[in-house]
């Protein structure tokens, strides 16, 4: 009986550990943004962010379905918000949607867009490959991510 016990104890051990959120987790990829981390669910959505030279420098990803206990590699929908470009974009090339929204974070900007995520491996995390667009336009833009840790 007391063997029983020890092995069943184990064993749920065991899944717990294999059984993580991503708010878990100490997760950061490297990206041609940038660092770029998961840092909370908020929701449906598992929220990333990376660094910016401009506005409150910080960029995020809202990514619809990367919460809780997230399984498969995807793809998954959301989108991206940086702040409004500011006087502090010389090259003044950065186009804006010609209306805001407002993220998670209740910051409404007009620099955002749609985003598609796939993730290499169906055990997460792993490295991912994201689809990048501009206000509605189809992502296209490619940007991949490398594991850290």
């Amino acid at each position: 009986m007391r063997t029983l016990l020890t092995a069943t104890l184990i064993l749920a051990a065991c899944t717990t550990a294999q059984a993580q959120t991503p708010q878990q987790a100490n997760l950061a990829w490297d990206t041609p943004l940038g660092r770029t981390e998961f840092v909370r669910e908020d929701g449906r959505f598992g929220v990333f962010q990376y660094p910016l030279e401009y506005g409150d420098n910080i960029g995020r990803l809202y990514i619809d379905g990367l919460s809780g206990e997230f399984g498969g590699n995807g793809p998954l929908d959301g989108y991206w918000s940086e702040p409004d470009i500011s006087h502090d974009d010389d090259a003044g090339d950065t186009l804006i949607c010609p209306f805001p929204i407002t993220d998670g974070e209740g910051r409404m900007t007009h620099n955002w867009g749609r985003i598609r995520i796939i993730f290499t491996d169906v055990d997460f995390p792993s490295d991912f490959v994201l689809l990048r667009g501009r206000c509605f336009t189809e992502p296209v833009d490619v940007i991949p991510g490398k594991r850290l840790n």
